[in-house]
């Protein structure tokens, strides 16, 4: 009887210890950010700082709420494919989006600058072949996060390219049509966003926004996505 007693004991503070730690975890709002360097937050000169997801963080902790960030993902040179195939293969990933509350993802202008680099030369029958094989791509990725993940995916597009290049401008206008086209993302627009380079960079000749510029991004994900919760 004494046995017994101990062990329904033991049982009912295991479940008490699980439940509080299902509340727990339940309570925290967690979110996944995946891309390159837009993703990671660097500054206009290339040096890590205080992107959008420090700002969105901010935000919810502002609410008196708790927000986990994952951040491991980030790569500077990350593509789609690459991206692909660790959702295919990586057991933490798939996890991790499982559990995640919100994915927010900026990728593909790798991509873009890796796939025209492979040409001798640049016109717009070959940038339409790029932009098909990126947008086949990006529905193949977007179609296996989908496996593991069911709730808001935000894809963040690309603003203007500091070079001055027809066919790189064009082309990313492109791949904003192709990130934007698909039903099961909502998308973010910093082309037009952050079209005054003067407010949004610190000289014409930089490709990272300044701090202004990650709150402006910050605030259009907050609008579509938190502020609606």
């Amino acid at each position: 009887m004494h046995k017994l007693k101990k062990l329904i004991i033991l049982i009912l503070l295991s479940c008490s210890v699980y439940f509080i730690y299902q509340n727990t975890k339940n309570s925290v709002f967690n979110i996944t950010n995946i891309g390159d360097n837009l993703a990671i937050g660097v500054n206009p000169y290339g040096i890590k700082e205080s992107g959008y997801i420090e700002y969105i963080k901010d935000y919810i902790n502002a609410q008196n709420k708790s927000v986990y960030i994952e951040n491991n993902f980030n790569k500077k040179d990350l593509t789609i494919n690459i991206l692909l195939e660790q959702v295919k293969n990586n057991p933490n990933i798939k996890k991790t989006l499982s559990e995640s509350n919100l994915l927010i993802l900026a990728i593909g202008y790798n991509d873009l600058l890796y796939k025209l680099s492979l040409k001798e030369k640049i016109n717009m029958k070959n940038l339409n072949e790029v932009i098909n094989e990126i947008s086949d791509d990006y529905n193949d990725m977007i179609k296996e996060i989908r496996r593991f993940y069911k709730r808001d995916i935000i894809v963040i597009g690309y603003y203007c390219s500091n070079k001055e290049s027809y066919y790189l401008n064009k082309g990313i206008r492109k791949l904003n049509e192709t990130l934007s086209n698909s039903k099961e993302v909502t998308y973010i627009d910093t082309y037009n966003l952050l079209s005054n380079r003067e407010k949004y960079f610190p000289n014409p000749h930089l490709n990272y926004p300044n701090n202004i510029g990650y709150q402006e991004i910050a605030k259009k994900i907050i609008t579509k996505t938190l502020e609606k919760k």
